[in-house]
């Protein structure tokens, strides 16, 4: 079955001294949006990207960018993300009570909000707020650092999201961030997944050029059944 999932490059595991020609290559890779993880050493133990490289990164490209937001109380911080470009903003259900006004906020600056849960996080967390986004990000490692094993439940987990979605006939994208290798995708395709967050195990990984993982990543759909 060939199923059209998109693929989004997470910049952190792009060569940071030279983000402008890596971003052309993605885009000639033909890579469906850019991905920019937020930390601030507090919600996760490390450091991410800022507000400032999204602004000089949108100048760069169209590609559209999805920022994910692992900090602290988001809701300080959103608009400043929009305003330098983020088309989707995902913010982590752990840090929030309710989410419904700030979705209502990010939506009403012209973006699309999308809700992130951790692997030990309950889908019965996200799911009073599935009518309020545009996306669903499942984590499949502890967030924080790349290079990390895939959790195998949170293959379990992407399935009941995209089944409760199904459900109440809801048009929200799946999304799965964390250990997106060649191997797992497909696995992650078939449990519902139609975003993935491609890092150090695939798009990044080194042994092949973006054109050529982002081939290998394509071709692995076809083996979905």
């Amino acid at each position: 079955m060939n199923v059209r999932v998109k693929l989004s490059a997470s910049i952190i595991c792009a060569d940071l001294a030279d983000l402008a020609s890596e971003v052309e290559e993605l885009e000639k890779a033909r890579v469906d949006m850019l991905h920019f993880d937020v930390m601030d050493g507090h919600f996760v133990p490390n450091l991410g990207l800022g507000p400032v490289v999204i602004e000089h990164l949108r100048k760069l490209t169209p590609l559209p960018f999805e920022v994910h937001l692992m900090i602290e109380s988001p809701q300080r911080y959103v608009e400043r993300f929009v305003e330098a470009g983020g088309q989707i903003v995902a913010v982590h259900v752990e840090a929030l009570n309710d989410f419904r006004d700030l979705a209502l906020r990010i939506r009403g600056m012209g973006a699309s909000p999308a809700i992130a849960l951790n692997p030990d996080t309950s889908v019965s967390r996200v799911e009073p707020f599935l009518e309020e986004v545009a996306q669903v990000l499942v984590m499949t490692v502890e967030p924080g650092f790349t290079g990390q094993q895939l959790l195998s439940d949170t293959i379990v987990k992407i399935k009941k999201v995209k089944e409760t979605i199904l459900d109440r006939r809801l048009s929200v994208q799946v999304a799965a961030d964390g250990n997106v290798s060649f191997e797992n995708a497909p696995l992650m395709v078939s449990a519902g997944a139609g975003v993935l967050v491609c890092g150090t195990s695939s798009l990044f990984s080194r042994r092949v050029g973006f054109c050529e993982a982002v081939r290998l990543l394509r071709e692995s759909f076809c083996r979905v059944e």
